[in-house]
């Protein structure tokens, strides 16, 4: 890990975020649609619409029936719709503003923070003979599928390298969000004052929060007994929560279950608030969630989290070395929106 970096940041979280444990089983709930929340959605979609010309209208539309609606990807790679590249300011203003009816300001931070690190992976990674141009912070792209209006169902994506988010909006329904994908590399940068801090601040809290875990637990949250996959399970391809492995809730002390529900309500805290409803439980009546991991909390090492329910599951890898790292939310009722 170099220490010889030092990244420019935009404005740090104020600290990692703390949400009310609602009191709901895992088991699967419908919540109906916060009113505004749909209504909202729609009229930034319009509003976004309204400001490109025909031919970028063209890319950033599809058909809700189009079949590259289901797929996603979270590296640098070439995707369908309109990329940030080619829009002017008041376009970008306005897909933020789409943006902002599911992201928290947390999770706003958290985008603009993931597209900065596009810039130092162009620095890293380029050499005099060649420029790294596939490291690009407006290598981002929008797609809207279908018609933006609150008594329809439509979706849009927002995707490119470390993030991924995915909106289905039905009538009368929370709009889904899954599978929602975030990433850091690096992971650490060089403060002023000498120290490492993380880059993108909700990966900072979440490494906080999995050593408080580690601390409050002890040896009563042992490592998983299976091999450590080499990157998130439920990445692009898979459809299928995890094999159930590690320690059930019902076997920890309270004070465990609630600092790994930490993690969860940490991550949560990227959506708006209406969104996280499907995702909250009680951690004293979770008896069919599990935790699974591999690794300690030295940021030096590898390290590897699960958070399994019967329906979703939220986890964090390290990839090919500590400094890179991938987590992500599926839903196996609600990713795409489900049927």
């Amino acid at each position: 890990m170099s220490s010889s970096r030092r990244i420019q940041r935009v404005a740090p979280l104020a600290g990692c975020l703390a949400v009310a444990l609602a009191s709901m089983a895992v088991a699967r709930v419908e919540p109906a649609a916060p009113k505004g929340v749909a209504e909202q959605m729609a009229s930034s979609a319009r509003a976004m619409l309204a400001a490109l010309p025909d031919e970028l209208g063209r890319k950033a539309t599809a058909a809700h029936t189009d079949e590259e609606r289901t797929q996603w990807a979270f590296g640098p790679v070439q995707r369908a719709g309109l990329a940030i590249g080619a829009m002017d300011e008041g376009q970008v203003k306005a897909l933020e503003a789409l943006l902002d009816t599911a992201l928290s300001s947390e999770g706003m931070t958290m985008w603009r923070q993931v597209r900065q690190l596009e810039s130092e992976l162009r620095r890293l990674e380029s050499t005099p003979e060649k420029v790294a141009t596939h490291r690009d912070p407006d290598l981002y792209w929008l797609r809207i599928y279908g018609s933006p209006d609150a008594d329809q169902r439509w979706s849009w994506r927002f995707e490119g390298h470390h993030i991924a988010l995915h909106v289905d909006c039905k009538p009368g329904r929370t709009p889904s969000v899954t599978p929602f994908f975030v990433g850091a590399r690096p992971v650490l940068a060089d403060r002023d004052d000498g120290t490492q801090g993380a880059t993108v601040d909700v990966i900072g809290a979440l490494n906080e929060a999995y050593r408080a875990a580690l601390a409050v637990g002890g040896e009563g949250l042992p490592e998983s007994e299976q091999p450590r996959p080499r990157d998130i399970r439920m990445g692009p391809g898979s459809n299928e929560l995890p094999a159930e492995d590690g320690a059930p809730f019902s076997d920890l002390k309270p004070k465990v279950r609630s600092a790994i529900a930490d993690l969860l309500t940490t991550y949560l805290g990227l959506l708006d608030e209406p969104l996280r409803t499907p995702y909250l439980f009680d951690p004293e009546r979770a008896k069919t969630v599990r935790f699974m991991r591999w690794g300690g909390g030295d940021l030096d090492g590898p390290r590897a989290w699960t958070i399994l329910t019967p329906r979703f599951a939220l986890e964090l890898f390290t990839t090919d070395g500590p400094d890179h790292l991938h987590t992500v939310l599926r839903d196996i009722d609600r990713d795409f929106g489900g049927k």
